[in-house]
């Protein structure tokens, strides 16, 4: 099933001229470009909106949050949220996912942090999983939506080990 926010979105998109598979599917590369460059372009703009700047460490060319450089905009940090939730669901929306069951099993994953073995990391304040935490099963939810039938096509795209039906 898709959110209310999903639907919404999808409107958008509709109106914008961008497809909306009705199964999981592996967009094209062009399509994947475009989602990847409006999710950093929102990312690094809301982080911006925090007060931070990102910066690339010198030896690995890993990318960090660097220091403070700003003072911090509430405005700017809930308009980047805001259009962080668009542009990711809207690339579940390009990827042919419903939302609802993704989030569902991503925020039972996320309590269990809370569960017996979990622990808060002291360098930065994250909440680790226990041991024995079970990621979600992404994969059969995406089967049940009818990811690798003959609708998604080719098995390149699938995940190691998995064969279309």
């Amino acid at each position: 099933m898709r959110t209310a926010h999903q639907q919404r979105i999808e409107e958008f998109m509709r109106k914008a001229g961008q497809e909306i598979p009705a199964k999981p599917i592996m967009p094209s590369q062009e399509v994947r470009r475009l989602r990847a460059n409006i999710i950093l372009e929102e990312a690094l703009e809301t982080i911006e909106g925090l007060g931070f700047q990102v910066v690339m460490k010198p030896f690995d060319g890993a990318i960090e949050v660097g220091p403070q450089v700003r003072e911090p905009d509430i405005v700017e940090v809930v308009d980047g949220c805001g259009d962080l939730s668009v542009v990711t669901i809207g690339t579940l929306s390009a990827f042919g996912v419903k939302d609802e069951p993704i989030l569902q099993a991503i925020d039972a994953s996320n309590l269990q942090k809370f569960g017996p073995g979990s622990y808060r990391r002291e360098s930065d304040g994250k909440w680790m999983k226990p041991p024995d935490h079970k990621a979600p099963d992404i994969m059969g939810l995406l089967i049940l939506q009818g990811y690798g039938d003959k609708y998604f096509g080719q098995p390149e795209h699938a995940a190691p080990g998995f064969q279309p039906k």
